[in-house]
């Protein structure tokens, strides 16, 4: 039998007891639960139909569960089976769900690929915790303006360094771009001309960071009007 979309044959199922060869890592958990206690991991199971083949798959993803003491009618029933020795609540929420979704199955409609339980995942625990810890953030954010203060500063030197490069080239030219030439830039540029009147009695040219070519351009540089006077 040829399928042509993938297809969910059960529902999900949620459980703390780990599927073989989907261990966690422990020394990750325990960094992230220095920080964020109430982290309980967990394991989604799903059943899928892949596209050309009549055979069910099972496809697991990590996920973080947390308990929180509100009242049953206030949330949605999650079922999660536990191991014989859990110690503390059951976890009644759904956090997240380790999924890659840049796939290409899942913008299929198919699963995402799994995602390891690594210290990747503690970086990303890390920075949602940091965002909802003022603090945290607000350094956070200084850090990022004093990086951006320092790019722009740099920007800003190198544009001036630039300029000091093509300026006497500049004023060593200015002069033999005659008046009639003048005119004639200014009516193309912005006169009754605009757009019609190539700019073509004088061939000089300056551009930043490399050497004048007349001999290529159109002479499109215009003075500066205390030049002109």
């Amino acid at each position: 039998m040829d399928f042509d979309h993938y297809w969910r044959v059960a529902p999900d199922q949620y459980t703390c007891v780990s599927p073989p060869g989907y261990e966690k890592d422990p020394a990750v958990t325990a960094a992230i639960r220095e920080f964020d206690p109430g982290l309980i991991p967990v394991w989604r199971v799903q059943l899928w139909r892949f596209p050309g083949s009549a055979t069910e798959r099972r496809v697991v993803h990590h996920g973080i569960a947390r308990y929180y003491p509100v009242p049953r009618y206030m949330r949605r029933a999650l079922r999660v089976e536990l191991p014989a020795d859990f110690d503390g609540d059951a976890p009644n929420m759904l956090d997240a769900i380790l999924e890659d979704d840049n796939t290409l199955q899942y913008k299929r409609g198919g699963p995402g690929d799994f995602l390891p339980w690594d210290w990747a995942l503690y970086r990303w625990c890390r920075f949602q915790f940091d965002k909802l810890t003022l603090a945290a953030w607000s350094d956070r954010a200084e850090r990022k303006q004093a990086r951006q203060a320092r790019e722009y500063k740099a920007m800003m030197d190198e544009l001036e360094y630039r300029k000091k490069q093509v300026e006497p080239y500049l004023l060593k030219t200015a002069d033999k771009i005659s008046d009639r030439g003048v005119r004639q830039y200014m009516d193309a540029m912005w006169g009754s001309g605009a757009g019609k009147v190539p700019f073509r009695e004088s061939k000089l040219f300056a551009d930043l960071g490399r050497s004048p070519r007349p001999e290529k351009t159109f002479g499109r540089v215009a003075p500066a009007l205390e030049l002109g006077e």
